[in-house]
């Protein structure tokens, strides 16, 4: 018997709940909870040898386990058991005294309900959110909630019962987040089961004299009710897979990994002027802009083109098309390059020190990694003070240095193959129709991982809405196409 979590009593609702969750624990319904149980379960334990205990135990340390049981219990008490049993049917006529009138129409909701796939397409946080039915008719509504609304942005998908009390849709209890990924995976499972379904169920009604086929949305109703333990079947998987999971690799064009680095040269101030004549007359040195004593650094010809790379590439560029090597400026006492990757940083140091000599003193370098900036964001800066200056980039700088390089490479990769689209470049993929439709997934994990990102540190998300606009898809952000 798994633990059912605790909860607290806030509502008429979670009152008819925790009953219910009670009167599941009588004998009587033991073996048939187990058998729901163990389809949802049994097949990802054997998938990847694992006891279901150890599998509830892991997803538990996650912040998984509520989750899960919510999905698993709500498709056991709405089932149709042995005899036409139902769970509900059977507490509310044996104990239906105990409940309130909004209680008793819960749980009717809930006993009819279904689990279905949904995509988000508006959000107002602690209010409603908007969402599609993927797998049935694809209509958007509204559904009134306030906690379960605080993390949602557009374009998540997750799976969930909507219930409709009062005039308002609501959710139950039990929902589950899909990655893009894994509910591109369940839409395809759900589409070969229901060509099966619809043939076994035809098959039968050939059989049977006077019965007519169910209309459509009572049949989708049916086989969403057989369907259930799918959906926690490949939600399992794939969380797993990506809780067991490295992070990617970020590199640079040159494919080294992406690291923030600063190479600090001092000189006198009386210097400063031949310093940048120098600079002004080397062909690896163009000047940024003509007012200030800024400086980018050229990239040699023939490593301009992309090299074999097996992480994911970002890169700084120069007008959104030429890629760059690094970035110098110029202050007085001190000359600053700033370059991706600790192997710029030491072939910038040896160039500079050999059209600089004499002129500059001793390199002093530091370096971040994208992951110790975001560690060092996420904790508010609370160990800024734990480290000496020159040790440390400040993390505004940074972020502007990772939003200027995402509005590059963004715009550069309008035009390069994606392997997500088949190898063709998004605006080559928008001007058919099957080539928009996978275009336009890519453009909303590109605006649903950036939501999130700027969620979790507390920052204004990018703006990716140009990106719809340069590929003449602006008008499919609030429909499908």
């Amino acid at each position: 018997m798994h633990k059912i979590p605790a909860m607290g009593k806030r509502s008429e609702t979670d009152k008819a709940i925790r009953n219910l969750m009670n009167w599941a624990r009588r004998a009587e319904w033991a073996e048939e909870q187990a058998a729901v149980f163990d389809a949802h379960l049994a097949p990802v334990c054997d998938r990847i040898d694992l006891t279901q205990d150890e599998l509830i135990q892991e997803l538990e340390e996650h912040g998984y386990g509520g989750m899960l049981f919510g999905v698993m219990f709500e498709d056991f008490i709405s089932r149709r058991l042995a005899d036409d049993r139902n769970i509900i049917d059977d507490y509310l006529k044996r104990r239906s005294w105990r409940e309130s009138v909004p209680g008793r129409r819960y749980l009717q909701q809930l006993r009819d309900s279904v689990l279905s796939l949904y995509e988000v397409t508006g959000v107002s946080p602690g209010h409603h959110c908007d969402l599609r039915d993927l797998v049935r008719d694809g209509k958007t509504f509204r559904v009134h909630e306030r906690m379960g609304t605080q993390n949602l942005v557009n374009w998540d998908r997750l799976a969930a019962r909507v219930l409709y009390l009062n005039g308002k849709h609501i959710f139950s209890g039990g929902i589950l987040p899909f990655t893009r990924e894994a509910s591109q995976s369940l839409l395809k499972v759900l589409t070969q089961s229901r060509k099966q379904f619809d043939k076994d169920l035809a098959r039968l009604v050939d059989k049977a004299t006077g019965v007519d086929l169910p209309v459509p949305e009572e049949l989708d109703e049916r086989f969403l009710q057989d369907a259930c333990p799918a959906f926690t079947n490949i939600w399992l998987v794939h969380t797993l897979e990506r809780l067991h999971a490295p992070l990617p690799e970020l590199i640079n064009r040159d494919g080294e990994a992406l690291v923030f680095t600063e190479t600090r040269f001092p000189f006198l101030a009386d210097q400063l002027e031949d310093i940048a004549q120098r600079l002004d007359a080397a062909p690896d040195w163009e000047r940024d802009n003509p007012y200030e004593h800024t400086w980018i650094w050229l990239p040699e010809t023939d490593t301009v083109a992309n090299k074999k790379q097996g992480g994911m590439a970002i890169d700084s560029l120069q007008d959104g098309q030429h890629p760059i090597n690094g970035t110098l400026e110029l202050k007085p006492g001190v000359l600053t390059l700033t370059t991706n990757s600790t192997e710029r940083a030491q072939r910038g140091q040896a160039a500079l020190e050999t059209l600089l000599e004499g002129l500059i003193g001793p390199a002093l370098s530091s370096l971040q990694t994208p992951e110790q900036l975001l560690e060092e964001r996420d904790a508010g800066r609370q160990d800024a003070g734990d480290r000496e200056p020159a040790d440390a980039i400040d993390p505004d700088i940074a972020a502007e240095i990772i939003q200027h390089t995402l509005d590059q490479h963004y715009r550069q990769i309008l035009d390069e193959p994606i392997p997500a689209l088949g190898n063709k470049t998004p605006r080559q993929c928008a001007r058919s129709k099957k080539g928009r439709e996978r275009v336009i997934e890519w453009l909303k994990d590109l605006e649903n991982n950036e939501l999130h990102r700027a969620a979790r540190e507390g920052q204004a998300p990018y703006d990716s809405r140009w990106l719809w606009d340069e590929l003449k898809l602006g008008r499919y952000r609030g429909s499908p196409p």
